[in-house]
């Protein structure tokens, strides 16, 4: 019954590593950090955040502290499974790597629970993780080819299996090119299933039997993500075109989420089995209508832009919502940070913008927010399909073309110079301070959402200005995987 399916949502979200997400809070209820978790779970919120934070800090171009540790431990399972040059020692060593990428694919991982690993970012653990599961799957290959024995017919068969299970493992990683993700993604998609689907068989026939618990760590969260998207998320939207773009509004009502997070979503009038992650615009704090801007580019943008054109003013359309997912890789929920700045790139705000529009609120019930700032980097009409306000702070930079902007907002012509943003925004952290505060670091909280070419330039910036009396705390979010 539904009921019962509710209780055991509630008592196994832990383990399934659902995010919690309550209905927003009053304004008449004074604020209170992880306000929207059980007390019971905020210490453990806190423990991890002390735990997770030194291992999401940008060390090298986009790799963090945890990947280059994660990326030399998987190095030495290759070395290991070089030096001791023996069957199956390297398959057992192969078979580690399998289930971690196993564990990274499952959108609700132990990953995201454990370290608060951002999205885009278990998706580079989960490719990382995979390109070593292939290496040490040839390894194992070659140490296998050149060790075997001609008149063991049970090694013949993990022999031929083996090679058609490295095929497929090639295959997959051949086919999830960046190229093809964001240009052919329904080619990506499919041919993904059905390769990851060959793997698994010929696995069985390898004797590889270790994977089944990664197959079924996986296969319990699809299970049961598309249960309770069943049994308790809205079906229903409304999809608007915002005139004079090539945006298209999902609005919805029921939807429980929290700032800055997004949901899968899919329509089933253009695809069923087509899912793709998508931003919340809104905050809960605005109401119980969750907003999606969607940038339609791409052959299901192009589908979705037309079928936005073509439907009537408040008419519902079937539309599927898996989540809501993800959260910062800092702190933002606990009274750490008392200075925010936000900054984005085109249709990049939407993130900014949900997760602002909560500070902002906070701030109206009691939080310390001393200074929050956007500075948003926009080039067409993107600026009338996401509504600003003055408790944004923003400044908006045109690059290009003409649009309607509110006078309360500032806006100057040409691209953004992040370096700058960050200076003057260090001068302003900087005057707030007290004499006996100026000994003290004052941590920035500096949340991004845009193209890559600014967050390299963003990232330079925060090392950069960071110093003994102010440090900048950088979150990204590209979304180009």
């Amino acid at each position: 019954s539904k009921a019962t399916v509710s209780v055991l949502y509630w008592c196994l979200k832990p383990l399934f590593l659902f995010t919690i997400s309550y209905q927003p809070m009053s304004e008449t209820k004074m604020w209170t950090p992880y306000e929207d978790t059980p007390s019971v779970l905020r210490w453990g919120l806190r423990a991890r955040w002390v735990l997770a934070h030194p291992l999401q800090r940008v060390v090298f171009q986009t790799f963090t502290v945890g990947e280059v540790v994660l990326g030399v431990l998987l190095f030495a399972f290759l070395v290991i499974s070089a030096v001791t040059w023996d069957t199956k020692k390297s398959g057992g060593m192969a078979s580690i790597p399998l289930l971690m990428t196993f564990a990274t694919a499952a959108r609700n991982s132990p990953l995201t629970f454990l370290f608060g690993i951002p999205f885009e970012r278990r998706v580079a653990y989960h490719k990382m993780i995979a390109i070593f599961a292939n290496l040490c799957a040839y390894l194992h290959c070659a140490i296998a080819f050149i060790s075997r024995d001609a008149t063991d017919s049970d090694n013949h068969r993990k022999m031929w299996s083996g090679l058609c299970a490295v095929g497929c493992a090639a295959m997959l990683g051949m086919t999830s090119h960046y190229t093809i993700r964001r240009k052919m993604f329904e080619a990506f998609y499919y041919t993904h299933w059905f390769f990851f689907t060959a793997y698994i068989v010929f696995l069985m026939f390898h004797s590889a039997t270790t994977v089944l618990i990664g197959i079924g760590l996986w296969g319990a969260d699809v299970i049961f993500r598309n249960l309770y998207m069943a049994m308790f998320q809205p079906a229903k939207g409304a999809i608007r075109h915002i005139e004079g773009t090539d945006i298209v509004e999902v609005s919805m009502e029921g939807v429980k989420y929290l700032p800055g997070q997004y949901a899968f979503i899919a329509i089933p009038e253009i695809g069923s089995f087509q899912w793709h992650p998508i931003s919340f615009s809104t905050a809960p704090c605005e109401g119980t209508v969750a907003r999606f801007c969607i940038r339609c580019g791409g052959d299901w943008g192009e589908r979705l832009l037309a079928l936005a054109k073509d439907s009537k003013p408040g008419q519902q359309h079937k539309v599927l919502v898996d989540g809501a997912y993800g959260n910062t890789s800092i702190d933002i929920d606990s009274d750490k940070y008392k200075h925010f700045l936000f900054v984005a790139g085109g249709i990049g705000i939407t993130p900014m913008r949900s997760i602002a529009t909560a500070i902002a609120e906070q701030g109206r019930r009691g939080r310390s927010v001393q200074l929050l700032e956007t500075h948003w980097s926009v080039r067409d009409g993107v600026a009338t399909a996401v509504p600003m306000s003055a408790e944004h702070g923003l400044t908006m930079y045109r690059t290009r073309g003409e649009m309607e902007v509110d006078p309360v907002h500032k806006v100057k012509n040409g691209r953004m110079d992040v370096n700058e943003v960050v200076r003057e925004f260090k001068e302003k952290v900087e005057e707030t301070k007290g004499s006996m505060a100026k000994k003290v670091a004052t941590k920035v909280a500096v949340l991004f959402c845009g193209p890559f070419e600014m967050f390299t330039a963003l990232r330079l910036a925060c090392k950069e200005h960071s110093s003994s009396s102010v440090s900048f705390d950088l979150h990204t979010e590209t979304f180009e995987w």
